[in-house]
């Protein structure tokens, strides 16, 4: 019985809460490209029943359909829908071009809601859609909307130009164009499409200084861009956006192009809070589903989609309050017996949200919801602002009032000025990390113009803009077609407010606009390639050449074995080794292959020699090699000093005079420029014979700019020398050192700023420029980019600059070591060997013998050397010495020796000595 209760109790329960939370399914048709709203569908059912501010449960159906689907794929979908018993449909979009829906849910009676954009109704179609209610602003009051803004901006003349594949373009603007209709002289119209070369279309309104532009936000940024050749986005040029969703068209990209600079205005509904601002999955806590792959970009269906969500819910929870809303038993089926009647109350709730009003209505998104008989929507709000830097400008109502939103806005905005320039080092370039990330705007350039203008807006409380000409020119003017060029012609066109760069002040150019006191004093010289050359370590060679040096070492080692053997036949060269033995048994001759190479070596080297020929055929060899060994190194020494300082030597080109007196050398300017003008225009005889030279030349010798300059000498390698000014000169002359500057700078010349005459601001420039001069900024800007960061091209002028340095005469150091390896190597080889010969003498061992003589050796004070490690194998060895040096001994030699030894022992009497493998001394022996 208990459980019997309890189920009824939990029965009742349910009854009870279904009867709180009736469910209500609502539909909606969205294409299948249309994701982001279906979510937003979704999210905003979700928010009104989490909410729990109604006594029913919205459930959504979502049919999905394909842009290529007809009227029978729509058809086949809302009856689906109807036949779910859904009590309104949403949608579909703009995209849609069959009314299908419209007439089904008006045979139904089932509400219908439109959200997008909709073609205007004639009579008979009113008829057929009196259950669709739209909360898209109507068409012809949104026309109305445009005229009067252009009328409140003062403009007469203008040109409209729109999207030809956009039916609903004419209705929009229809109030516009009738004023074409009126004024044909004054009001023009063009048309473009999808995919057309729209700048044919801008080149037929050149120069147009006020257009209205009415297309999809995604063709913006291509049309605008297009439209830049055609002097149409100028500063003095205006623009009015007619699309409502233009703040989606991603205008800030825009706002520091230097080629964009016209005012514009745009059109958009007016919300209520600040939801231009704000994230649209943040607001409201709309939301909050949990799987939402990224954020969808915020359009105005979305906000509309909400609105008629909120719309049909408030009205049927009005109804709600009243009756009992019980799902809709209609069918999809108008034969003649399957006819049933519409649904009365969806009828009533239709009626309910005609009456509905926004006005002052947080519920909603837009402000000033209000509809019509026919369901369009009557009442809205224009919000009027720019869209570059995204503030508001005024609000338009349906009243025509035009309520200024921020009146001191242009008085809070600084003066922006549009500054033109080149680019060209140092003065204006790009920098390569920024062009790599495709950065627009003054943050993409650096240079000395760069700081400068930069430390003058500062100043003057300015904003700036750069320019860089498209025709890469300074100015210069065409007799024939009456134009300037380059940066001159951008100020005379207005289409800037001044000129900065590298930009010389002539009197031609002072005819055309006006200049600032100048930041920086020059003149012109030439830049010149400094041919020098690397010395190569064994330049000392060089006097002679390689087959030279070989037949001199040739000639070496053939003269001194001739030398052997011219002193072998030749009787005087064979000597008694003992003077004091009158009657030898032995001769011997000193002219032994080394004897003979030291000869010759030292006469060619002319050193000398100790040892000297007797015999007359001998001396009469070696006078004639002696003969051979004055001429070789006096021709040696005549030519060493010009092989190794000719790379120092100096140029004969030392000024402008000598260059144009030669023909080998080609020089050339830039052409066009202040330089080319200094020599065109000069009567002097050196200054006109070089302009003559130059025009005559048979292979150009100007240049576009100086960096071809610069690059011509470089490559020239001394056969082409460049006329430049001395800023820019000794700027590329610290970058690479291979250039150098030709004779004294002439032609005195000025750097300043170029503005329009009469600018108001050319003489607080030119006080701020002075002050800049005054305080030493203006010679540091030129230290920061004129010297080399890297110091890599130094010049060290300490000294002789003819002075030789250790790179010409490091090669004789190299053989001075390479004999000293070979002298020490032999040195070494020969005392291992003496010690070796000594061991073996006294019966010691190796290493006692050799460390007995590196003792003597390392004691440099000590200039006497016992003949024996030992006494007794001092006799010994002397005794053995002195058999070897003669054939025969007699007795009073062999006396002689050992008296000698034995001096030598007295000496070694405080020395103690090893025999046999321990210390003794002398009286031990």
């Amino acid at each position: 019985m208990l459980k019997y209760f309890f189920s009824l109790l939990l029965a009742c329960f349910c009854v009870k809460n279904a009867q709180a939370l009736q469910p209500l399914n609502i539909g909606a048709i969205f294409f299948e490209n249309e994701l982001d709203l279906e979510r937003t569908f979704i999210a905003t059912v979700e928010s009104i029943n989490t909410a729990r501010e109604t006594n029913f449960k919205l459930l959504p159906l979502i049919r999905r359909v394909s842009e290529t689907d007809g009227s029978l794929i729509l058809q086949r979908e809302v009856c689906d829908l109807i036949d779910n018993s859904v009590v309104a449909i949403f949608g579909p979009s703009s995209k849609a071009d069959s009314d299908i829906v419209s007439v089904i849910c008006n045979a139904t009676g089932i509400p219908h809601i439109e959200f997008d954009i909709s073609q205007e109704e004639t009579g008979e179609e009113k008829i057929n859609h009196q259950m669709t209610l739209s909360v898209f602003p109507a068409q012809l009051i949104l026309s109305k909307a445009y005229s009067d803004i252009v009328h409140s901006n003062g403009w007469r003349k203008f040109t409209i130009v729109y999207d030809a594949d956009d039916p609903k373009a004419p209705t929009r603007l229809q109030d516009l164009l009738q004023l074409r209709d009126i004024h044909n002289d004054v009001v023009r119209v063009r048309q473009f499409r999808r995919g057309d070369e729209y700048r044919v279309m801008w080149k037929s309104i050149k120069g147009e200084r006020r257009v209205v532009l009415d297309c999809e936000p995604d063709l913006l940024i291509d049309l605008l861009n297009s439209s830049i050749p055609f002097d149409l986005t100028g500063q003095f040029n205006n623009l009015l956006l007619t699309n409502l969703e233009a703040h989606n068209a991603n205008l800030e990209v825009l706002r520091d192009n230097e080629t964009f600079a016209l005012n514009i205005t745009a059109a958009r509904l007016k919300m209520n809070g600040n939801f231009y601002n704000t994230n649209p999955w943040q607001q409201a806590s709309l939301y909050n589903l949990d799987e939402l792959p990224e954020q969808p970009m915020r359009t105005l269906l979305h906000d509309l989609l909400y609105d008629a969500v909120n719309l049909f819910t408030n009205a049927l929870r009005n109804v709600s309050y009243s009756y009992q809303i019980r799902p809709p038993r209609v069918r999809c089926d108008f034969s003649e017996y399957g006819r049933r009647q519409p649904w009365a109350m969806g009828r009533y709730i239709h009626r309910v949200m005609l009456a509905t009003s926004g006005v002052n209505n947080t519920d909603y998104r837009t402000s000033d919801l209000q509809f019509g008989e026919d369901g369009q929507r009557i009442n809205f709000g224009i919000e009027i602002f720019e869209p570059l830097d995204n503030y508001g400008i005024a609000f338009w109502d349906t009243k025509g009032q035009i309520v200024p939103q921020h009146v001191v806005v242009s008085n809070l905005k600084k003066l922006r000025y549009r500054v033109a320039t080149r680019i060209g080092e140092p003065y204006f370039m790009e920098i390569p990390e920024m062009v790599e990330q495709n950065v627009t705007g003054n943050e993409r350039y650096e240079g000395y113009a760069v700081d400068l203008i930069k430390e003058l807006a500062e100043r003057m409380n300015f904003e700036y803009i750069f320019v860089p000409v498209a025709d890469q020119q300074y100015g210069k003017y065409d007799p024939t077609t009456k134009q300037w060029n380059g940066i001159i012609g951008e100020i005379i066109n207005n289409d800037a407010h001044m000129g900065i760069c590298d930009l010389t002040i002539t009197q031609a150019r002072r005819t055309a606009v006006d200049f600032t006191v100048p930041f920086m004093q020059l003149g012109v010289s030439i830049l010149a390639y400094e041919q020098t050359v690397e010395p190569k370590a064994l330049a000392f060679l060089d006097p002679f050449r390689a087959e030279v040096w070989i037949y001199v070492l040739i000639a070496i080692f053939v003269i001194s074995f001739l030398f052997v053997v011219s002193a072998r036949i030749a009787e005087d060269e064979w000597e008694n080794p003992h003077p004091c033995n009158k009657d030898p048994e032995l001769l011997e001759n000193k002219w032994g292959l080394f004897n003979t190479f030291y000869l010759t070596a030292a006469s060619i080297m002319q050193a000398g020699c100790d040892m000297l020929p007797k015999s007359a055929p001998f001396r009469t060899f070696t006078a004639m090699w002696w003969i051979i060994a004055v001429i070789i190194p006096n021709s040696y020494t005549a030519n060493l000093a010009a092989f190794l300082t000719s790379s120092k030597m100096v140029n004969s080109i030392t000024d402008l005079k000598s260059l144009v007196d030669q023909n080998e050398v080609k020089f050339g300017t830039l052409k066009g420029g202040s330089t080319y003008n200094f020599f065109s225009e000069s009567n002097e005889t050196v200054y006109r014979l070089a302009f003559e030279m130059m025009k005559n030349a048979e292979v150009s010798a100007y240049t576009k700019d100086n960096k071809e300059g610069v690059e011509r000498v470089l490559s020239k390698a001394g056969k082409y020398m460049f006329l430049m000014e001395t800023t820019s000169l000794e700027y590329n002359i610290e970058r690479h050192c291979e250039l150098r500057m030709v004779g004294e700078k002439f032609g005195e010349k000025h750097y300043a700023i170029a503005v329009p005459f009469g600018a108001e601001y050319r003489y607080n420039l030119s006080v701020n420029i002075l002050k800049l001069s005054e305080t030493g900024k203006l010679f540091e800007m030129k230290n920061k980019w004129w010297k080399n960061k890297d110091g890599a091209c130094e010049k060290n002028d300490d000294g002789d600059s003819s002075a030789m340095g250790f790179a010409e005469v490091r090669g004789i150091f190299y053989t001075l070591f390479l004999g000293l390896f070979a002298a020490y190597f032999l040195g070494i080889c020969e005392f291992l060997m003496h010690v070796h010969s000594r061991a073996s003498e006294e019966k010691l061992r190796f290493k006692e013998v050799f460390v007995n003589e590196m003792r003597f050796v390392l004691r440099i004070w000590n200039n006497r050397k016992p003949v024996s490690c030992t006494p007794t194998a001092s006799l010994s060895a002397s005794s053995r010495r002195s058999s070897n040096r003669t054939i025969k001994s007699s007795k009073k030699k062999n006396s002689r020796q050992s008296s000698s030894s034995s001096k030598e022992l007295a000496e070694l009497a405080s020395i103690k000595v090893k025999k046999n493998g321990r210390v003794v001394k002398e009286d031990d022996v």
